[in-house]
């Protein structure tokens, strides 16, 4: 009610005083008069020329009175900006002083404000990065082993969300625990994946082991029986052999760890082909020297005797495969001292399987001695087929 009065009062003030800026042209009184002067019952003709030569000199009074009223309010506003500019002015220079003071401190006070809203968002950004970082460890993780995938969860279940701004702690604390849910069904995966890949592994493993040692065998044997390849043949091919053989230097990625006995079985080897290159010899120098040998022995008895003499050397080796083996002639004292030209006597008293067992070197000399025995016997048998012819 109060608020109403006291617009009421203020637009009564404004209009007493519109009235006096405009009291030089037209008042109250004058606008009295002139609704007198022209009532709305005045009809003029304007068919008469008289009537309306009289409403040309009412608008002609009309338009002047307006323009003055105009003019006035142009110049009353005028003066009256002028006026309210220099009041301005002048109540600026009195309120200043604090005016200035409180808007440079308003104006800090906004900036200060700002500065810590931003430092405020950059710190969050940095959190929601340290976020982001973490959950990267999912993708990091995809295609790892198991012991990756570990070390990762181990440093994502080390990570403090407490430290985290209380506006985004729970972004932390949620993205955690996906991270740590995810991953974990990732290293069970992985495990099982390792499992069935270890045991692949070691079935190939096995499968190769196999067949490692089957071409082992298969090597071994072909080298065992690579003599019965030269049955029959002339001493110049089986020194070839014998010269090949002497140049191979046999290797463990060949052989494993069968390297030893396949040295040892290469020098049995070289023994029999020596022996055969032996018997070779003869034969071809009796040939040289006396009636052709193919028309006492044919090539088929030769090649029965030499295949006779290598089984007997292959007992000989079943006996004793760690048997060292003898290269090259064999030279004796006793052998060039015998005086005994009946021939070869063999012996006929070996020392016993037990004392062979209990004594190594015995039982190398007797595999030697078994060795040499056949071979003297298939020379005396030899020589004596020549003789006889």
């Amino acid at each position: 009610m109060e608020h109403s009065t006291m617009t009421t009062a203020k637009q009564s003030t404004a209009t007493s005083l519109v009235e006096v800026v405009f009291q030089e042209d037209l008042t109250k009184q004058g606008l009295a008069e002139l609704r007198k002067k022209y009532p709305k019952s005045l009809k003029l003709d304007m068919q008469d020329d008289d009537d309306f030569k009289e409403a040309r000199k009412i608008r002609t009074e009309r338009n002047k009175l307006a323009k003055a009223i105009n003019d006035r309010r142009i110049s009353f506003t005028s003066e009256l900006k002028d006026h309210g500019d220099d009041l301005i002015n002048k109540i600026d220079v009195i309120y200043n002083p604090i005016i200035t003071a409180f808007e440079a401190e308003d104006k800090r006070r906004k900036e200060e404000a700002a500065r810590i809203k931003a430092e405020h968002e950059a710190m969050l950004d940095k959190q929601r990065l340290d976020i982001a970082e973490f959950k990267g460890f999912i993708q990091q993780c995809k295609g790892k082993d198991s012991q990756y995938i570990a070390d990762a969860l181990e440093s994502v279940d080390l990570i403090e969300t407490d430290s985290f701004h209380k506006d985004i702690i729970h972004e932390a604390i949620d993205a955690k625990k996906e991270v740590i849910e995810t991953l974990n069904e990732m290293y069970q995966t992985a495990k099982a994946n390792e499992k069935v890949e270890a045991e692949r592994a070691e079935l190939r493993a096995k499968e190769e082991k196999i067949e490692k040692e089957r071409t082992i065998e298969n090597r071994i044997n072909k080298l065992r029986n690579s003599p019965m390849d030269f049955f029959g043949k002339s001493s110049q091919v089986i020194q070839d052999r014998i010269t090949q053989l002497e140049n191979y230097t046999p290797t463990e990625s060949d052989f494993g760890p069968r390297l030893d006995e396949v040295i040892q079985l290469q020098a049995q080897v070289i023994q029999q082909l020596r022996m055969m290159l032996t018997q070779a010899k003869q034969l071809e120098s009796v040939n040289s020297v006396a009636q052709p040998i193919e028309d006492q022995v044919t090539s088929q008895d030769v090649h029965s005797v030499q295949q006779a003499q290598f089984e007997q050397q292959e007992d000989n080796q079943l006996q004793s495969q760690d048997a060292p083996l003898l290269g090259g002639t064999i030279k004796s004292d006793v052998f060039e001292a015998t005086t005994n030209t009946d021939g070869y006597i063999p012996l006929d008293l070996w020392p016993s399987a037990m004392d062979r067992a209990e004594n190594d070197e015995l039982d190398r000399v007797c595999d030697q001695l078994e060795v040499a025995e056949s071979h003297i016997a298939f020379l005396e048998a030899e020589l004596n087929k020549a003789l006889a012819a």
